[in-house]
């Protein structure tokens, strides 16, 4: 990962210059940006934010809510140079709307095409076309659909967001697709202390002057020093995303923001939150805390059956089976519930929060002690504990204790084995909200590992025909997510383990056992076919089937991200061939053992050949699940080496005649 720095700034803000200076206003399209057919310093990227610039300040906030507003406004140019950029002209806003805490006006929207005669038309989006949609109890989305947008358009948009807060918006300078110029501009009093912490690779162009300038309030206004900061960054390519490597967001150029104090004059206010305030507040909320205070009428049988059973842990996954089995999830994450718990258990559906809360809440009420957890999957980036705050998480799972045990506990999965910690959150932090102050807790995987063994068995006929059989049996994690790729789609399920990567093999037939059976591994039993290479006397075969080691990821020279895995691994192939009698093995892969330089991953293989007869096994361990990309030159040459044996031939040769 980049180093991130942390400074403590005293920064400010007010009702400052409207003007971007420097850049063309809203709607002043160069014709030379919609003739643009690719980006000069990111090749092949298929859109181009052209201008993305904010703008902070502060004004009067709202009387008898609170002295000062934020006031953010935003003004963004894309340019799509493909029809894989087209999605980036579907745009949605997020803002948090409880208690009407942010509004989004002033939203003005357009899109510019050349028209026959080259000139530039625009088509400014109509009222009609942006809507605001409710994502759940706290969060709402703006969206804007532009209209006669196709490859060569250039899309624009600006709004002003305000918000009833002292807080400032977080921002980045890079995308996933590359970014031709960004500003961000802060007028902010001094009075207020925010620490600064910038992730920061390339070079930035940092202004800052401090003048004094007048704020507005409910009753005449003040005059306070304040520090106008402009940040800067031009032509950052698009993060492009890398195999096992995380959240992308984790790796964008960014500068992020805390307020820490507000400064008075003759006295200082500490703002700096604590995540005892983060737990006083959500157990406040009607949609986390106050939902495992209300009795959810209808689940007294169910009740009285889980406290019927003696040994706590069976009490736990009997609720919990129950659960997953019974409820549907809508496919939305979240902290916060949306139904609540009393209409989830009656309608049977919900989202994370809403299913996991009602699995929280019975299964205290089965006389067990759990709590929520608060995690951010890896795919949505790593959690800061230093500075506590709720919208760092993305999912919310119950956390359950027995004896000197725990498990992570996701009702909305109908897969995973109650014992395996979900593969998402693995290796994470989450933070657990129980007593005043809550606790921070390692969520790590155990024992259970991605597990995969395959036995082949083939046998080869004079004709050069092989026909055989394998049986490949999927453990703990390796098993949870090709259970869950079948059931999403049973086709695309055998193209991607069983037909793609082999298309010299004929799959006859494909037989899976135990999909249902969650203590029981994913069992496939193939028949296949396939004719060797050959070359005079010389026939050619490989012994990797079905290994799951079919395709090496780590080919770049160059990484810019850490490989993280998740998931510790392990990998068992065994081969037994058999040959005709009149052939002799003539070239076999030798017996060999090596590691990465810290042993973290290990491959062995051991061969023997007995008459028209071989055995060969190959393990591959991989003890590490996370690699620094300061690492990778290592770490890519070992791949490298293990598919060049995995692939290596069995060479067999006709006998020849006395």
């Amino acid at each position: 990962m980049k180093r991130i720095v942390t400074v403590v700034l005293m920064l400010a803000l007010v009702q400052g210059t409207r003007a971007q200076k420097g850049l063309p206003g809203f709607g002043k399209v160069d014709k030379a940006d919609l003739l643009l057919t690719d980006c000069d310093f990111d090749k092949g990227a298929g859109a181009l934010v052209l201008i993305d610039y904010g703008h902070t300040y502060y004004d009067r906030g709202t009387v008898g809510f609170s002295a000062f507003k934020t006031v953010f406004e935003r003004r963004i140019r894309i340019k799509i140079l493909k029809e894989s950029g087209m999605p980036y002209a579907d745009v949605r806003i997020p803002y948090y709307t409880r208690n009407n805490e942010q509004r989004i006006l002033k939203l003005n929207a357009s899109t510019y095409n050349l028209d026959a005669a080259g000139k530039v038309q625009a088509t400014e989006v109509k009222k009609s076309s942006i809507y605001a949609k409710r994502l759940d109890a706290d969060y709402s989305s703006m969206i804007i659909t532009f209209p006669e947008v196709k490859v060569g358009s250039i899309i624009e948009y600006s709004y002003s967001m305000e918000s009833e807060t002292i807080s400032l918006n977080d921002w980045y300078f890079q995308r996933r697709i590359p970014v031709r110029y960004s500003e961000y501009k802060l007028e902010i009093p001094q009075m207020f202390r925010f620490s600064i912490q910038p992730n920061i690779t390339d070079s930035i162009e940092d202004k800052q002057e401090v003048t004094t300038k007048s704020i507005s309030l409910s009753e005449g206004y003040i005059e306070t020093p304040v520090l106008t900061s402009q940040y800067i960054m031009r032509n950052l390519v698009g993060i492009k995303e890398e195999p096992f490597m995380g959240a992308v967001r984790d790796y964008l150029q960014r500068i992020e923001f805390h307020l820490m104090q507000i400064d008075y004059g003759d006295r200082t206010d500490d703002r700096r939150t604590k995540w005892a305030d983060i737990v006083a507040s959500l157990k406040k909320s009607e949609s986390f805390g106050k939902q495992l205070e209300t009795p959810v009428p209808g689940t007294a049988s169910l009740l009285a059956e889980a406290r019927a059973i003696t040994d706590p842990e069976q009490r736990m996954r009997f609720v919990y089976e129950y659960l997953r089995r019974n409820l549907t999830w809508n496919d939305e994450d979240g902290i916060f519930a949306d139904a609540g718990i009393v209409k989830t258990w009656e309608t049977k559906t919900g989202n994370q929060a809403d299913i996991n809360l009602l699995l929280i809440s019975l299964l205290n009420d089965a006389g067990l002690k759990a709590s929520p957890v608060l995690l951010s999957t890896r795919s949505n980036g790593l959690t800061l504990t230093n500075y506590p705050n709720t919208e760092q998480f993305n999912s919310l799972m119950a956390y359950v204790t027995i004896k000197e045990g725990y498990f992570i506990l996701d009702a909305t999965n109908r897969i995973i084995h109650y014992k395996l910690t979900p593969e998402q959150v693995v290796n994470t932090n989450g933070f657990i909200v129980e007593g005043e102050t809550g606790r921070w807790k390692e969520i790590l995987s155990g024992k259970y590992h991605y597990k995969v063994t395959a036995a082949v068995q083939g046998e080869i006929d004079a004709e050069g025909n092989m026909k055989g059989n394998c049986l490949v049996n999927c453990y703990d994690y390796a098993r949870v997510q090709r259970c869950e790729e079948l059931a999403s789609n049973p086709g695309k399920f055998k193209d991607d383990y069983f037909y793609k990567p082999y298309p010299s093999v004929k799959v006859e037939d494909i037989s899976i056992n135990n999909a249902t059976a969650d203590s029981l591994p994913l069992e496939q039993k193939i028949k296949f076919s396939t004719s060797l290479n050959s070359s005079g006397n010389y026939r050619y075969f490989t012994v990797n089937l079905f290994s799951d080691l079919d395709k090496n990821h780590f080919i770049a020279e160059k990484r810019f991200s850490d490989v993280d895995f998740g998931i510790q691994q392990d990998y068992n192939l065994f081969g037994n061939f058999t040959i005709p009698a009149d052939y002799v093995f003539d070239g076999l892969p030798e017996t060999t053992t090596f590691s990465t330089p810290d042993r973290g991953i290990l491959f062995t293989r051991t061969v023997n050949a007995d008459g028209n007869l071989l055995n060969i096994r190959i393990t591959v361990e991989f003890k590490r699940n996370f690699y620094g990309a300061d690492s990778y030159a290592d770490f890519r040459e070992f791949h490298k080496k293990m598919f060049e044996k995995l692939n290596e031939q069995v060479v067999i040769k006709k006998k020849t005649s006395p």
